[in-house]
């Protein structure tokens, strides 16, 4: 076990044969590091990408009388927007309305 780890040190093979695999490996990592990257890209980022901008899309188009999720976790019915905010109504029967940002919609609930 000694006396290989030796020889790989010295840059030797156990059969004395030619080293000229190795300008091969450094190529075939390359080739698997790119595959990995395009792989998470499919799979992870591009999905991402779309649902964020359909996300975007929803609430863009908000429009009076939609129910929403924001990212605190509290379901509103918007009865107002502008530029940056959304006036959700939480509680019709009490009127509470609430102003928020628009960026913490996290989102847009179907019509039932």
């Amino acid at each position: 076990m000694n006396a290989l780890f030796m020889l790989s040190q010295a840059g030797c093979t156990p059969q004395g044969g030619a080293q000229g695999g190795q300008g091969g490996s450094s190529i075939m990592f390359l080739v698997m590091m790119v595959a990995m990257i395009g792989i998470m890209y499919f799979v992870v980022y591009r999905p991402q990408a779309k649902a964020r901008k359909k996300l975007e899309a929803a609430i863009n188009e908000l429009k009076k009388g939609d129910r929403v999720l924001t990212a605190g976790g509290m379901y509103g019915t918007v009865v107002g927007t502008s530029e940056t905010v959304v006036v959700l109504e939480i509680d019709k029967d009490k009127g509470v309305k609430i102003e928020v940002n628009k960026a913490m919609v996290s989102q847009v609930l179907p019509r039932d």
